[in-house]
């Protein structure tokens, strides 16, 4: 995610082009003199003048640009030496035995290395451009100071090489930027560039607010609808237990605006009740990813005030399944609210579509409200859901809210489970929260709710833990994930996080669950619920902007690759060209 230490950036921006000039002359040279003499050289001629400027241009020139600090200044060195002496190396394979460093492999890596630099300063610093221009050719024009005196290098060539560079580069970056920053003002109508380097800010150093502050102003205001049911003791109003139930999506990514949130929002309720809470996924989709943390404060206060108010019952409804097709779903009425579950595992699912929830709004005959959870706990491949996939879904919802609505509603007991999963990672796609379980025994009956702080969960470990809680007296329960967004943008893969259970041990999990169920059953006692609903405007980013935001940044990083590709060709052939 982030660079590594200061320590091993300098010590690889030494080590990295000193071997590799004595790798070079071991070819060239053919002898263990040659390879010590070549490793004197590259430290004099690259290691040490690469990383005495980039200690200067981070102090002076690039001062206080978000991206470019010592660290970050010395790993560009690190890159753009390790391309120039990937030349020299070529040049000496290729090469017939020679006694020094090849002299156009030398110049071709300049060319190369050099427009790379040009081009990688010019569109990631924010500063002015005179400050960028010196940031662009002081490292290369640094080596080539101690150059000139110790390496048979041609004065004339080498200028006119790095000034031919640095015209081609410019020119080329100079235009493709024009051209995004017209692009993104069309489309987003705020400067692309400036987004972009925001995005970079959370991936490399997990700073929000830049980006935050863009996706506030591009965003919209929608009014974000959650539902909480807290369970407590009858006999002293001790929470043992809330469920919060929101209607916002956990995302984007990493920690940008409500992608911590059902963290937040756990931690604030058990703070404020004492008791265990769980954050399942509402029915949501990107569109509904909250702009920033100001925003996920006003969430944060609909909270806190819905805890304290409300309705209460001391009557529930078994949770009762219903299936169909390739869906399940599953509800329990509590005096009032239906909690309703919607899973399609074990086949692959992604964020439910809002129709889903509408429609089942409309069957609520005299329940005056209803939480509805996308459990969000099946992938293997990302699939889009089809229209009979939803048409199940409602379905089946439905008719779990049906046979609830009819089955009598019953005086109920509730434990509660939580531990928190301190040997896995967020990189290992497993959040902060834990595991949650609450179990519920009516009628002699255990039913249970299990919620692991994730993003979705590989096929197949929601049967089993299933068959866990089956053998330990659970009569029907549901798995969920909170499908936090702090596990993604972490790794590179097909889905860019690791569902939960995809890169853990499984076992092992499974054990951590069953020992919340079993934590929950021994503190079953006689229980009342307090539910309550309500809505709060904030910023989102909107269907619109997310899908602008999503091709935008593909088809740039696309025209970026290519415009890389011609960065790279260019110098380097018109070098081959002119230094024959």
């Amino acid at each position: 995610m982030t660079f590594p230490s200061l320590k091993r950036v300098l010590l690889e921006a030494f080590l990295v082009p000193t071997i590799g000039s004595g790798l070079s002359l071991l070819i060239a040279a053919r002898s263990l003199e040659a390879f010590a003499f070549g490793c004197l050289l590259g430290a004099a001629v690259f290691s040490i003048p690469s990383i005495l400027t980039e200690s200067l241009l981070s102090r002076f020139v690039l001062k206080d640009d978000p991206l470019f600090y010592l660290r970050r200044c010395i790993a560009l060195s690190l890159v753009i030496n390790s391309v120039w002496v990937a030349f020299l190396i070529a040049g000496s394979i290729l090469s017939t035995p020679i006694p020094s460093l090849p002299v156009k492999p030398f110049l071709l890596g300049l060319m190369c290395s050099s427009s790379l630099r040009i081009f990688g300063v010019l569109t990631l610093s924010d500063r002015g451009l005179l400050r960028k221009a010196i940031a662009s050719i002081a490292q290369p024009v640094a080596c080539l100071a101690v150059a000139f005196p110790v390496l048979k290098i041609p004065q004339a060539e080498t200028v006119i090489a790095l000034m031919l560079t640095a015209v081609i580069s410019s020119t080329l970056t100079h235009f493709l930027l024009a051209h995004i920053e017209r692009t993104g003002k069309r489309v987003l109508g705020v400067p692309i560039l400036s987004l972009f380097r925001s995005f970079l800010l959370v991936f490399l150093d997990m700073k929000n607010e830049p980006l935050e502050m863009h996706l506030e102003k591009l965003g919209i205001v929608e009014n974000v609808k959650v539902t909480s049911l807290t369970f407590r003791r009858a006999r002293d109003s001790t929470t043992k237990a809330t469920i919060v139930v929101p209607g916002f999506h956990p995302g984007p990514f990493l920690n940008v605006g409500s992608s911590v949130l059902p963290t937040l929002i756990q931690n604030m309720v058990e703070d404020e009740t004492k008791g265990v809470a769980m954050v399942p996924h509402g029915v949501s989709g990107h569109e509904n990813n909250v702009a920033s943390q100001a925003e996920n404060r006003k969430i944060l206060q609909l909270i806190k005030y819905l805890l304290t108010n409300g309705r209460s019952t001391t009557t529930a409804t078994k949770m009762i399944r219903s299936s169909h097709g390739t869906a399940s779903g599953t509800c329990q009425i509590f005096g009032g609210c239906g909690l309703v579950t919607l899973t399609m595992s074990p086949k692959d699912m992604e964020d439910i579509p809002a129709e889903v929830s509408s429609s089942l709004h409309d069957h609520l005959g005299e329940l005056e409200e209803m939480a509805l959870v996308d459990s969000h706990n099946c992938i293997d491949e990302l699939s889009p859901m089809v229209p009979a996939d939803t048409s199940d879904l409602i379905a089946s919802g439905r008719d779990s809210l049906q046979l609830a609505m009819r089955t009598k509603q019953e005086p109920f007991k509730v434990g509660a489970g939580k531990v928190l999963l301190k040997e896995f990672s967020l990189d290992q796609g497993i959040g902060l929260g834990g595991i949650v379980t609450v179990v519920m025994n009516i009628g002699g009956e255990n039913s249970a709710y299990i919620t692991i702080d994730g993003n979705n969960m590989k096929r197949g470990l929601r049967e089993r833990i299933l068959e866990t809680a089956k053998n330990l007296g659970i009569t029907e329960a549901e798995v969920m994930t909170t499908d936090s967004h702090t596990v993604s943008g972490r790794i590179s893969s097909r889905l860019g996080y690791h569902p939960v259970g995809e890169a853990i041990d499984n076992d092992l999990l499974l054990s951590r669950v069953e020992s919340t169920i079993q934590d929950a059953l021994r503190n079953l006692e006689d229980s009342t619920v307090g539910w309550n609903t309500g809505t709060v405007s904030v910023k989102t980013l909107g269907r619109e902007t997310f899908e602008k935001i999503t091709l935008l940044i593909h088809g740039m990083a696309r025209l970026v690759a290519w415009w890389v590709v011609a960065l790279i060709t260019i110098p380097v052939l018109t070098g081959a060209i002119l230094l024959r």
